[in-house]
């Protein structure tokens, strides 16, 4: 039978309180974890989750399933481990004891901490881990599935997992895109993960004027 419990873990001030909301197997196995921190800050568009004492949690620190982390390893290996730890925070794996504390929930009651969470989670900045937001690499143009002006293309970036710069980075005239075979320098946006597919946003450092060729980089 899966349990889901609460925990409140107050600091020594207001700013330390973080609140633990856990779904658990009769033995305890974790799930899923999703984890509020006063100190955080709500991302923009995002509501913060009310708590039952009428009071709000700050941001989520943590959204993470057993299930999807153990496809990620599968799949990506140690690099998808680090990138979703990134996204979703480092998952609680194993077993945890229940506390005295802890206060059980109703399913629907988990489910709106736990979608309020991935929301954060989704639409947080990711300035840790092996890809941080700003971070610069060179790549290599792979494909334009939808064609130039469409979409947005794939980078070859020297790792196992999907690297993609949308439409909006590229210029307007579909004549000016890359094309494939194209090398140049690319910084780091955000992350995402897709079917528990970890996909890295690009966007190029520089383009060349209208009609230019791109500039050419070495790739590393």
């Amino acid at each position: 039978m899966t349990r889901r419990f609460r925990i409140q873990s107050p600091g020594e001030d207001a700013d330390d309180t973080a609140w633990y909301w856990f779904e658990v197997e009769d033995d305890g196995w974790v799930l899923r974890q999703a984890v509020f921190e006063a100190a955080l800050e709500v991302p923009r568009s995002c509501e913060a989750l009310q708590n039952p004492d009428g009071t709000t949690s700050g941001g989520a620190s943590m959204a993470a399933a057993q299930a999807q982390l153990a496809l990620v390893r599968e799949r990506f290996g140690r690099l998808g481990v680090q990138l979703y730890q990134t996204v979703y925070g480092a998952f609680t794996e194993g077993a945890v004891e229940v506390p005295p504390e802890a206060v059980d929930v109703s399913e629907s009651e988990f489910e709106r901490a736990w979608s309020t969470a991935l929301r954060h989670r989704h639409l947080s900045h990711y300035v840790t881990g092996p890809l941080p937001e700003g971070s610069l690499v060179t790549g290599m143009v792979c494909a334009l599935p939808w064609g130039p002006g469409r979409t947005g293309l794939f980078v070859d970036i020297n790792l196992p997992v999907d690297a993609f710069v949308d439409v909006a980075w590229l210029p307007f005239d579909p004549a000016d895109w890359p094309t494939v075979g194209t090398v140049a320098e690319f910084e780091v946006v955000t992350l995402r993960f897709s079917s528990a597919r970890p996909q890295i946003r690009l966007r190029p450092t520089a383009a060349p004027p209208p009609g230019e060729p791109w500039p050419h980089r070495v790739q590393r």
